[in-house]
């Protein structure tokens, strides 16, 4: 009886150790979906088919039900959604660039503005 237990026991820990990962995958599978349809417009389609890879991937995995097999995919998804991090943050510093041109752009004009006023002014002092 003891052996049968301590049997079942490790029937056990193996099942909860394939739920917990494919608990795992599933968040995992929901965020990075999630990521990209938000996102999408900003990333490149190589980053797009790569993740889209890996979460069909993880979701065979999750199938087969092997909690090596779903710790592979499961790492190499993790792995390339950074990927849609990365696009994004390199689109957003790129983005800042473009900004603080346009700022500097903007701050240049109204002090042009100001020459030219002044510049008006001591003309029409000069006429009258």
């Amino acid at each position: 009886m003891v052996t049968e237990a301590e049997a079942a026991k490790e029937a056990d820990e193996a099942a909860k150790k394939v739920i917990d990962l494919k608990n795992e995958a599933d968040t995992y599978v929901y965020n990075t979906e999630k990521q990209l349809s938000e996102h999408a417009a900003k990333l490149p389609d190589s980053v797009k088919d790569q993740v889209r890879g890996d979460i069909s991937a993880v979701n065979e995995a999750i199938v087969s039900e092997d909690s090596e097999k779903i710790s592979e995919a499961l790492e190499r998804l993790k792995n390339s959604s950074m990927e849609i991090g990365k696009a994004i943050y390199s689109q957003g510093s790129e983005g800042s660039e473009d900004n603080q041109d346009q700022q500097q752009e903007q701050e240049q004009q109204p002090e042009e503005a100001e020459k030219n006023e002044e510049g008006e002014k001591k003309d029409e002092e000069k006429k009258n």
